[in-house]
């Protein structure tokens, strides 16, 4: 188990809907119309979806919708991939800064 207090937090089912809509590249008049809701209503759902995942733009909010929709195991698969350990040149450069290493 993560944590990471985000992990815990579940989408609300609007939050969904929008998140959904968001992931399908849906402009704000266009989501507006498909939940006959107004363009302003949409706009603060899309803010208090920010703020509650702080968030920073669309894309990461179409991201965080397709990692929630994704089955577990490839959610985990996903979060293992971004902690693998640096590579050789990485470690090389961490440890002699203004040394160049060589190319792969």
């Amino acid at each position: 188990m993560s944590a990471d207090p985000r992990d815990s937090i579940t989408p609300t089912p609007r939050e969904r809907e929008l998140m959904m809509l968001i992931a399908r590249g849906l402009q704000n008049k266009n989501i507006a119309y498909e939940l006959k809701i107004s363009e302003n209503t949409v706009r603060a759902h899309i803010g208090n979806i920010m703020r509650k995942y702080r968030l920073q733009n669309r894309t990461q909010i179409a991201i965080a919708f397709a990692l929630h929709a994704a089955p577990l195991p490839l959610r985990r698969d996903l979060t293992r991939a971004g902690r693998h350990p640096p590579s050789k040149p990485a470690q090389a450069a961490a440890q002699n800064p203004g040394v160049p290493t060589a190319p792969d």
